[in-house]
């Protein structure tokens, strides 16, 4: 199923979600203070508080800020680092306060919704008309809810597998296809994973770049069978005991109980585990592709695996920007998403190394023709997956408005299964917890 018609399912009882350029015109009126407002033509004076959640040098969110100073000097930007698994709770606490403090924030996209039904999203449908052109579509729809557009995408996102070819090699396994009819399924890399421990001195057969968060695991329970987590209504029936979901986490589990995958690794560490030369795989995003370049291991990119029996999926959807409705610099803000995502090949992707796939459709463009794409077998291989992910099987995290709730509720129950617990207990109390958390919405 393709992202796009994949969205607007899952948004039939919520509102259709639309393009922007369908969207409301003229200056928008902010429900924190009743005023309209539009993007001025001259840059006002005034520092806006940016909330994000990359690093600001290992992440090269100072390069970016740097950048924006430079082209607009009456805008200095403060940014502060909130790690993801905080963004929440940090939200919750400074937004609710009414104080206009931060002015933007860092909006994964699949909590837009709830994002904007729980008050804390500015509608920028108004001031935006007309500048969405240069985005692809579907980041737009990801980033709107209701018919309204409620943050700016500056990315998108897919996820490849990575493997060490000099440690395959060692064990005699062969490398993971990016041909779609003969893509590894997970069962058969777990397979492999484990050869290539047993005979290639490889420390790790399996590394994930986000354990026990629901972006990275989706696309098991999801090729499983499983859906997406959640049905009916506006989504906000849990649907994660099925035969797909079970399974499927059966199967995450036994990847630490069998330890071929390490258990206590925190995501932000995953990636330089890879990179230390003793692990087979990785299945990351397309972020890794820069880092490998720069690297000295000999690497290869493949698909992303498929359940045996099932269909393929991965991974999509990124960051958004948004303006909060209680700031008393939403002019400065709107000046600053602009030059993020929208002009020219975007200041997000022009200036931040190893960034995500751009939003931008320009700068998606000159993103694949980077030499960390061209000047080696494996990045090569990578932008073919890309590609071929981002067109034919990306399958976009499930739409609701309680998905803060869900997100919280499944991490906590991947990472009991990731250390031991029972699957099908673990997933029976998920479910449990959301039915209750969600009521709220019903």
């Amino acid at each position: 199923m393709r992202l796009r018609s994949l969205l607007t399912s899952l948004t039939a009882g919520a509102g259709a979600l639309v393009l922007f350029a369908a969207c409301a015109s003229g200056p928008a009126e902010s429900p924190g203070t009743g005023q309209p407002w539009s993007i001025p033509d001259t840059d006002p004076t005034t520092t806006i508080k940016v909330v994000g959640i990359l690093d600001p040098k290992a992440d090269g969110m100072t390069d970016v800020v740097a950048a924006f100073e430079k082209e607009h000097p009456t805008i200095k930007v403060d940014y502060q680092y909130v790690p993801f698994d905080d963004l929440n709770s940090v939200l919750d606490s400074r937004i609710t306060q009414k104080t206009g403090d931060p002015d933007v924030f860092w909006v994964d996209q699949p909590r837009v919704p709830a994002l904007a039904t729980r008050g804390y999203l500015e509608d920028l449908s108004g001031p935006f008309q007309g500048l969405t052109d240069a985005l692809q579509p579907v980041t737009v729809e990801a980033s709107s809810f209701g018919g309204k557009l409620y943050s700016l995408p500056v990315a998108n996102s897919t996820q490849l597998l990575f493997y060490n070819k000099d440690l395959l090699d060692a064990a005699g396994v062969k490398p993971p296809s990016t041909d779609d009819a003969a893509r590894i399924t997970w069962q058969q890399l777990k397979q492999d994973a484990a050869q290539v421990q047993q005979k290639g001195n490889a420390q790790h057969g399996l590394l994930l770049g986000q354990p026990d968060r629901y972006y990275q695991l989706e696309p098991l329970p999801y090729s499983a069978g499983g859906g997406l987590g959640a049905t009916g209504d506006g989504n906000l029936t849990p649907d994660v005991t099925n035969d797909g979901w079970v399974q499927s986490m059966t199967y995450y589990g036994s990847l630490y109980a069998d330890k071929i995958t390490p258990r206590g690794i925190p995501a932000e560490q995953i990636d330089s585990t890879f990179l230390a030369g003793k692990t087979a795989y990785l299945v990351e995003g397309n972020w890794m592709v820069g880092k490998l370049a720069d690297s000295k291991i000999n690497w290869g990119a493949a698909l992303n695996p498929v359940w045996q029996g099932g269909e393929p999926a991965s991974p999509t959807g990124s960051w958004s920007v948004g303006i909060n409705p209680f700031s008393k610099n939403k002019e400065a803000s709107a000046i600053f998403l602009r030059w993020l995502a929208i002009d020219g090949e975007s200041g997000y992707a022009k200036h931040r190394a190893y960034a995500e796939l751009p939003a931008n459709t320009a700068g998606l463009k000159s993103y694949l023709q980077a030499e960390m794409f061209t000047s080696s077998e494996g990045g090569q291989q990578a932008a073919k997956v890309v590609e071929y992910e981002t067109e034919h099987t990306a399958v976009g995290r499930v739409s609701t408005a309680g998905y803060i709730e869900f997100e919280d509720i499944m991490g906590r129950a991947f990472s009991d299964i990731a250390n031991g617990a029972d699957p099908k207990q673990a997933l029976e109390s998920a479910q449990s917890q959301l039915a209750t958390a969600w009521k709220q919405y019903q």
